[in-house]
């Protein structure tokens, strides 16, 4: 097992190293990562992690050995994590939203019956239950946010069938009205939704970001809530019709401008999709040795629309931050050892917070640095390619 660094390692394809490191000392720029263990030996596959109004932190993750639900709540005045067993039979992916009361708001699936699970904290204790639905089996990433009136939106993606020529594979979604869950078909085309990702804009409309695995519809597809029928898109497909797209994440900016990560297994490339002026536009933030499967990629904007992208990296054993600059991309190297599976990165005024999966110590772990560690000064370091 490889140890782990806390200083961020600046990869580029044109410039040394040192004298990377030299520009960097030169213009007063700081890049070190502070690694914490949040839950040591208890869980942290799947994490999300979401910053409230207050500057408080809430993660749900899972603890793969146990089956357990996990919640972790970072105390902004004391500068402590909290951590509790939300519940005890769940399976390998979790959700989370804060409503307007900073409440956490979580889906999952049962483990074993794969039944959709909500949990929500009240104030004073977890509420969970399963959620009725005539779906068959449910598999993989569930997703939710919460409506202007702190009701869940959660979306799913439902297997109906048990021969493979015969599954019925979409994405659905469940919303609760205030007296009952109502349930709609986002995309019926087969294959849509197994990695899916849902986010609610100033308006409150949702959106949604998520892949079509099927060989002969395999896309980057995106749909929205236009208040009475959710409407999707095919954003990204090859010609070849395997362009498998993984590790789907979205984020809106502060003009709900829909920022999207994924991977393109075939190039093993981490992908940027934004649009702008009406239009889709596509770059690629890095290229990994080997992608980690099934990842979900973190994602979020910072108050001039630049994306910061986590991404955990198999074939090298590490985990990576990826951020836009003065228009180039530039790659960090946070921990390494098997750490950085799911990952899900956050901005608050200060500081880009990542929380992530240590494999191999079954752990939950937070890394931290200033916001302005790497400035867009530095506009001709140019996009990062791992060898």
């Amino acid at each position: 097992m490889r140890g782990v660094s806390n200083k961020a390692r600046l990869t580029t394809a044109t410039l040394a190293v040192p004298l990377l490191s030299v520009l960097l000392s030169q213009a007063g720029v700081a890049a070190e990562w502070n690694i914490e263990t949040v839950d040591p030996g208890q869980g942290g596959r799947g994490s999300v992690l979401v910053l409230d109004k207050t500057g408080n932190a809430h993660v749900a993750y899972v603890n793969p050995l146990l089956n357990q639900l996990k919640y972790a709540f970072w105390d902004h005045l004391r500068n402590k994590w909290f951590t509790m067993i939300v519940d005890k039979s769940v399976d390998s992916f979790a959700s989370l939203a804060v409503d307007s009361h900073q409440r956490p708001h979580i889906a999952c699936l049962d483990y074993g019956t794969g039944r959709l699970k909500y949990a929500h904290w009240d104030g004073a204790s977890w509420t969970v239950r399963i959620i009725p639905l005539s779906s068959k089996r449910l598999e993989w990433y569930v997703s939710i946010a919460v409506d202007l009136a702190d009701r869940p939106v959660i979306t799913f993606y439902e297997i109906n069938g048990t021969d493979a020529s015969a599954y019925s594979l979409k994405l659905r979604s469940v919303a609760w009205t205030g007296s009952m869950w109502e349930i709609r078909t986002i995309d019926s085309t087969p294959g849509s939704g197994k990695f899916n990702y849902i986010v609610r804009n100033s308006d409150g409309r949702m959106s949604v970001a998520y892949a079509n695995v099927k060989d002969e519809n395999a896309d980057l597809r995106y749909a929205f809530w236009d208040g009475k029928s959710w409407k999707p898109e095919i954003l990204l497909r090859s010609d070849d019709k395997k362009y498998h797209v993984g590790s789907v994440a979205i984020a809106l900016d502060k003009d709900d401008n829909p920022h999207i990560a994924f991977s393109a297994a075939a190039t093993h490339e981490v992908k940027y999709a934004t649009r702008r002026s009406g239009r889709w536009e596509f770059e690629n933030a890095d290229r990994l040795v080997q992608e980690g499967y099934p990842d979900r990629y973190g994602i979020a904007i910072d108050r001039d629309g630049n994306p910061y992208i986590s991404a955990f990296d198999e074939g090298a054993d590490v985990l990576k931050v990826l951020h836009r600059a003065a228009g180039k991309w530039i790659s960090e190297e946070v921990d390494s050892g098997s750490c950085g599976f799911t990952s899900s990165i956050q901005l608050s005024e200060r500081e880009v917070i990542v929380t992530y999966y240590d494999l191999v110590n079954n752990s939950l772990k937070c890394a931290r640095r200033p916001l302005e560690a790497i400035e867009p000064a530095l506009g001709d370091v140019a996009p990062s390619r791992a060898k």
